[in-house]
């Protein structure tokens, strides 16, 4: 029961600030949730901040943007979203998350960090923040929804001066 309540409670924050492009019903979103190999819920005190949830690379998943990273790379996590909390927007929370994503898959011996961002509907921030982190824009690409999105990577390789 504690699970469902779990998904349920994530399923809402993605609903209410995940905006229009990561909207899913609950049982699609619950279905995410069970396929993630990697997640992170952000707490303070009762109050959810924010989750992201990831997919390693070798799966026999059926999600278009999944399989467009599989024919490229053989060793990869996937971010498939990370939503945060209006509230707790702007304090380095995604930040954190990716950094904490990517520390996860280097120690799981995973070369790369991917995931898509919105171009329509449009997410300037996200593509910014991608940037400021080390991504590189590989192509953009529309989705079999019509929707419009680049695809990111970065190494999971600790940069030395």
């Amino acid at each position: 029961m504690a699970h469902k309540l779990v998904n349920h409670i994530l399923w809402e924050l993605n609903q209410e600030a995940g905006g229009e492009a990561l909207s899913k019903s609950e049982s699609d979103f619950a279905l995410i949730v069970h396929q993630a190999d990697f997640s992170i819920i952000r707490k303070n005190n009762d109050q959810l901040q924010g989750f992201m949830l990831g997919m390693a690379s070798g799966r026999d998943l059926e999600h278009f943007s999944y399989q467009w990273f599989m024919t490229r790379y053989d060793n990869f996590l996937y971010v498939d979203r990370v939503v945060i909390n209006t509230s707790s927007q702007g304090n380095a929370l995604a930040t954190a998350m990716y950094e904490e994503a990517r520390f996860w898959a280097r120690e799981n011996g995973i070369d790369k960090i991917v995931c898509q961002v919105h171009d329509r509907p449009p997410s300037p921030e996200a593509h910014a923040l991608l940037k400021q982190l080390g991504f590189e824009a590989l192509e953009s690409v529309m989705l079999p929804t019509r929707e419009i999105v680049t695809m990111y990577q970065r190494s999971t390789a600790i940069a030395t001066p």
